[in-house]
């Protein structure tokens, strides 16, 4: 059986760590020399890291990079080696033509490519063709676009002569790429990715390349960056399939790894008109027993989102060279996991907790706050925020009452509690040198259920950022795990390994409240969190409209005056909010369209989402959304 030896080396994506880069390129060029691999494929932008954004604009940057490329082709012998890099248009090696398609009336002197390296050189590169611009993705602002058809490449193995093509990311999610390359006589066809993940994304991309396989009959290898970067999580999750589209090799997911699987290659067939092939060469004269390829299990949905989280979180920290955290612990469920990934991501040494009670802080507040950190291992100190409080209250009470007669709207004395915390977390994380970690989810970031400057203040990632309060089902059945699911989730995995768990079962039972008022609760300016968290999933996910919203409370048994009036509540909150969330610290992204890149919304816009057709008189939620301010306000 002829067979094409290849290794997926799923490396970590760190931007503009070249030399970095370089030398972990270079340590798997080696070990795939070790196994007789013929091929051996790195993720998208290798050198660079993925993605570079506008340092692609800087010409030393790609200058580097090339040199990079250059450098880690003269480690290769007999392995094919693909590299991810930027390159100038006018300086390709042999191969692919100049064709390409333009964006936009901006030339851009980029290629997106897959350098190909063999016996110590350069030989050839592949330029990506389609340039997504959708979700997170901006290529197109830096690259031009490869031709359609490029050249195909021919090895002689220790197994006999194969053709292989080329893709890059993008590219093998249209089928009819891969059915060209099959044409034109590919035998295998081989992707470089830099694919980042949300709920669901292992599953889709092996359904579509599978899909791609089965199409056009041939095998399809696939490799995946690893590591967190910025907002954006790579998780790995490498994979081989053969041409009737079965999962035949799977690297570990959030892992840097190293897999490399013998694909039986599609038989061969007359190569199409205008496809031509790069005659390689011999790989290697011999080839070495290789144990089953490996085939790691999928994670479950609670643990893939939960590592995603902690990854992410801690390549950042890690990343900027700030590995150490403060927060603020409130006794509330959103605190209390925030700190646990963080502990995870960091480790106990690296996290801080502080408790801040105010004037309407629960006795609870403080006790649950010190139960999870001796559960967690960490230190914990109160700093009291009420002397402070009634002191700023007392001043600007007096200045707004000789001013307006009154001393103002009740939210901005609740929000200056928030603010002040805000303020004791900064000054503490600029003492010791650390980042502070802020603690509000999707549900609140969605409805602007945060102060400005206050609670939302943060130097680290949001890890809540991205989750709903509640779990939650999409339309396609895929189901979308909140902060309260994952909190149960990580005690149930310590109490599984016979340690404590580390949140209270308090915290988890008590009613959400922000606790700037007295008795407050969330449910006295918001939708249960179960009802708010379906109509913004539906909203954001589905772009479900107004009237689509309010049927499906109604199908529930809602009265449609109050229905229609939740709803518009709701849109209207999450429409005034936008400025808001553009102000925050970026969000670990996890969901399939999450705030800030993925959902890009100008922030002054007269256009409403709230239309469910409210009728005169009909009944509004009441009162103003707590730590937030009125809708709209900061």
């Amino acid at each position: 059986m002829t067979t094409l030896r290849v290794t997926l080396a799923q490396l970590p994506v760190r931007v503009g760590d070249i030399a970095g880069n370089t030398d972990t390129t270079v340590e798997a060029i080696h070990q795939a020399e070790a196994v007789d691999a013929d091929v051996l494929i790195t993720p998208e932008l290798t050198v660079t890291g993925y993605p570079a954004e506008d340092l692609l604009s800087e010409p030393q940057l790609i200058d580097a990079a090339m040199d990079a490329a250059h450098e880690a082709a003269r480690a290769t012998s007999g392995t094919v080696t693909l590299i991810g890099a930027p390159w100038r248009t006018s300086a390709l090696p042999a191969g692919p033509g100049r064709t390409h398609r333009a964006t936009d009336t901006r030339g851009r002197t980029l290629r997106n490519v897959a350098a190909l390296a063999h016996r110590g050189a350069l030989r050839g590169a592949h330029s990506k063709t389609l340039l997504p611009t959708y979700s997170v993705f901006d290529d197109a602002r830096h690259f031009e676009a490869g031709a359609t058809r490029q050249d195909l490449y021919r090895v002689d193995t220790p197994t006999g002569r194969v053709t292989f093509g080329v893709l890059v990311c993008e590219d093998v999610w249209d089928k009819a790429l891969v059915q060209q390359m099959r044409r034109g006589g590919a035998q295998v066809v081989v992707v470089l990715n830099a694919s980042p993940y949300h709920v669901g994304k292992q599953q889709l991309r092996e359904a579509t390349v599978a899909a791609a396989a089965r199409n056009a009959g041939v095998p399809i290898a696939y490799v995946n960056g690893v590591g967190g970067q910025d907002e954006l999580v790579f998780d790995g999750g490498s994979f081989a399939v053969d041409r009737d589209g079965d999962v035949i090799a799977r690297a570990r997911s959030f892992q840097t790894d190293l897999v490399t699987v013998d694909i039986p290659v599609a038989p061969r067939i007359d190569r199409g008109r205008h496809w031509d092939v790069l005659d390689l060469g011999a790989t290697h004269t011999r080839r070495c027993a290789l144990p089953a390829p490996p085939l790691a299990a999928p994670r479950e949905v609670h643990d893939e989102v939960y590592t995603a989280l902690v990854t992410g979180f801690r390549d950042y920290c890690t990343r900027v060279g700030l590995p150490k955290v403060v927060l603020g612990l409130s006794g509330g469920i959103d605190s209390a996991l925030a700190a646990t990934i963080a502990v995870d991501a960091l480790g106990p040494d690296a996290v801080w907790g502080i408790g801040m009670p105010g004037p309407y802080s629960s006795d609870g507040s403080v006790t649950d706050a010190r139960a999870l950190a001796d559960n967690l291992g960490i230190r914990f100190d109160v700093v009291k925020i009420t002397d402070a409080y009634l002191e700023r209250e007392q001043v600007l009470g007096g200045l707004l009452t000789a001013r307006t007669g009154d001393t103002g709207h009740p939210v901005a004395w609740e929000n200056l509690q928030a603010r002040l915390r805000g303020t004791t977390l900064m000054t503490i994380a600029n003492a010791t040198g650390a980042l502070v970690c802020t603690t509000g989810n999707r549900s609140e970031s969605a409805v602007g259920y945060f102060t400005l400057y206050g609670d939302s203040c943060g130097t680290a990632p949001n890890p809540l950022g991205d989750l709903l309060k509640t779990t939650v089902t999409m339309k396609d059945g895929t189901v979308l795990p909140g902060v309260y699911g994952l909190a149960q989730w990580r005690n149930d995995q310590a109490d599984a390994a016979g340690l404590v768990p580390p949140i209270p079962v308090s915290t988890i039972t008590k009613p959400a409240s922000a606790e700037l008022a007295p008795g407050q609760q969330d449910s006295d300016s918001l939708p249960e969190y179960p009802v708010l968290d379906r109509l913004l999933l539906a909203f954001l996910e589905d772009h479900a409209c107004a009237g689509e919203l309010a049927d499906t409370l109604v199908a529930d048994g809602w009265d449609r005056q109050v229905a229609a009036s939740t709803v518009n509540r709701v849109l209207t909150l999450v429409d005034r909010s936008e400025f808001k969330r553009r102000q925050v610290p970026i969000r670990i992204k996890i969901s399939t369209l999450s705030f800030g890149r993925d959902r890009r919304m100008p922030l002054a816009n007269h256009w409403s989402h709230a239309t469910a057709e409210p009728r005169p008189g009909e009944l509004q939620l009441t009162g103003s959304v707590p730590g937030g301010g009125a809708p709209g306000a900061p």
